[in-house]
């Protein structure tokens, strides 16, 4: 198949469509394509269609690898567009994916989350997942694909191997993207890690992050070393900001100045706020923090 207008080539079997977040794309022999992740919103979505018609394929199945708002936005407008299409996802994350409210509730401690948390950059619209993905091996499309974990940016995330090609999500952030923002977003800084020893195991020729440059196993390890001391160099901040015990908010701003952050609105806040507490139960884990019951509140401090 020839090298189309949007559709990037990795290898014979698998294309991407390059941009803020890369989706990938896995073709089989007689015309049909899955699509790993959709993007931000609609429009991303129209760019997947745009693309898969440019080379004559057919969309098949969209394969979820995490429920974050930017990996799934495109997926309402390609099941309501195009006919006979399977979502698939990974248990943790298909509820939601398919009520994509959770998202912002999460973020507001479970509560109902402000308009200022209500946008696309953390909620999609919705769409049914007809099948979840279980297990490492996946047929689909009449294709054999193999999933492998990726847990600690999210609940359930996973990768999507096939003809030597890795499609890791946020299993790690490129170099210019860890630049940008500074704090690789968790759910949970201990899985995240392991996420990077898991890499680092894997032989494929090629790795595409969600966020960040296509890149050949030669480059991998570099990469994988810059999010780690990144997700530690933030977990030192924190653990220096409990110079006095503080609430959550507070060993944010302690964090925020450390590192000088800025954020560019209550969404990006929001998930910093998140990761920090992520990597305060991080510390907690590891002995080194502890949070306690007091009249000023439920705060953190040095154990």
């Amino acid at each position: 198949m020839a090298v189309h207008m949007i559709l990037q080539s990795i290898t014979t079997h698998t294309y991407y469509i390059p941009g803020a977040n890369n989706l990938g794309v896995i073709t089989s022999p007689n015309g049909e394509a899955i699509v790993i992740d959709t993007g931000i919103d609609k429009d991303t979505g129209r760019l997947i269609r745009k693309a898969l018609d440019e080379a004559k394929l057919r969309l098949s199945a969209i394969i979820c690898t995490h429920h974050h708002a930017d990996h799934i936005g495109g997926n309402d407008f390609l099941l309501r567009n195009i006919p006979n299409v399977e979502l698939l996802a990974p248990p943790l994350e298909a509820a939601l994916i398919e009520y994509p409210l959770l998202e912002p509730v999460y973020l507001s401690m479970g509560a109902q989350p402000i308009p200022a948390l209500q946008t696309k950059w953390l909620m999609a619209k919705g769409a049914p997942v007809a099948r979840l993905i279980t297990g490492d091996i996946l047929e689909v499309a009449g294709l054999t694909l193999q999933i492998i974990p990726l847990t600690g940016h999210s609940l359930g995330q996973i990768g999507v191997v096939y003809d030597d090609v890795a499609f890791v999500a946020d299993g790690f952030f490129g170099a210019a993207v860890l630049a940008k923002h500074g704090v690789p977003y968790a759910q949970n800084i201990a899985g995240q890690l392991a996420t990077l020893t898991t890499l680092a195991a894997r032989t494929e020729a090629f790795f595409l992050p969600g966020h960040g440059e296509l890149m050949t196993h030669a480059a991998l390890q570099q990469v994988l070393d810059a999010n780690r001391s990144a997700i530690l160099r933030t977990s030192s901040a924190v653990q220096e900001a409990l110079y006095e015990p503080a609430e959550l908010t507070e060993v944010g701003r302690r964090v925020q100045r450390a590192l000088g952050l800025q954020f560019g609105g209550a969404p990006q806040y929001a998930i910093f706020l998140s990761a920090m507490s992520a990597h305060l139960a991080y510390l907690e884990s590891r002995g080194v923090a502890q949070v306690l019951l007091s009249e000023a509140g439920l705060l953190w401090q040095i154990a």
